[in-house]
């Protein structure tokens, strides 16, 4: 019983290691609570509201534009709820239904902007990057995660893998923001270990057998600046309205 129980932990400890939502959990409760208590805050590109329970003690605010039901191309792969690809995807209610680049609302309305892994669902990103500093107040703060390496999802919504530091770095400063924090998520030695696991996962029992070595590999080996230059799984990012 007490080998089958480490077999589980040892198998779950691997699961939350390699599942960045995880990370970007931690990351994104810590900011909101970082906000004072009452600040208005624009959930953008909400979805299902993942992260609405956090804001109690914020005047909160939901914008997206609500046409996503399911993924027209399927994939290899589970899902972050664990379901094979996204299917009968629901939103929560929204206070702003339409394009986030283009948001019905004053200019310097928000305290604060939430936006989690949208920007690679959206056309026009940079455009929306220059819609969040217009409602952002002077001195308000924009949380934002995407991706900067990932697979096909919520398709036919998906329009790029990802952004670099780079084009943070760029894009942010030039529609008057300063960036805070920047954090990589993951390296390229944690990316070939979750692709490996994925490959693993939803393949036969040959492949399991043959490619654990490979996945050990991976999983175990310390990420260096080289690593951590080649390829980033994704970005967050606290910047502030100047």
């Amino acid at each position: 019983m007490k080998c089958i129980i480490k077999k589980i932990n040892f198998l779950n400890n691997i699961k939350k290691k390699l599942n960045n939502l995880n990370e970007r959990n931690e990351w994104v409760k810590k900011q909101i609570e970082s906000l004072p208590k009452g600040s208005s805050i624009l959930d953008a590109g909400c979805g299902s509201q993942r992260y609405k329970y956090l804001c109690e003690e914020l005047n909160y605010f939901s914008q997206d534009f609500g046409k996503y039901k399911k993924d027209e191309k399927k994939t290899i792969g589970i899902d972050s709820r664990g379901l094979k690809n996204f299917e009968n995807y629901s939103y929560g209610d929204l206070d702003y239904v339409g394009d986030i680049w283009d948001i019905k609302e004053n200019n310097e309305k928000f305290d604060a902007i939430l936006c989690t892994e949208v920007l690679e669902h959206i056309p026009y990103p940079i455009e929306t990057i220059k819609e969040f500093s217009r409602l952002l107040k002077k001195g308000g703060i924009l949380i934002l995660t995407a991706p900067s390496n990932c697979l096909r999802h919520m398709d036919p919504f998906f329009f790029s893998s990802g952004f670099s530091d780079r084009w943070y770095e760029k894009f942010l400063p030039l529609n008057k923001f300063e960036i805070e924090e920047l954090v990589q998520v993951g390296d390229y030695y944690r990316w070939i270990a979750t692709e490996i696991g994925r490959t693993a996962m939803t393949h036969s029992l040959v492949s399991k057998i043959l490619l654990f070595p490979a996945f050990i590999y991976f999983f175990y080996k310390k990420k260096n600046k080289f690593s951590i230059n080649t390829l980033a799984e994704g970005y967050h990012i606290r910047a502030k309205k100047l």
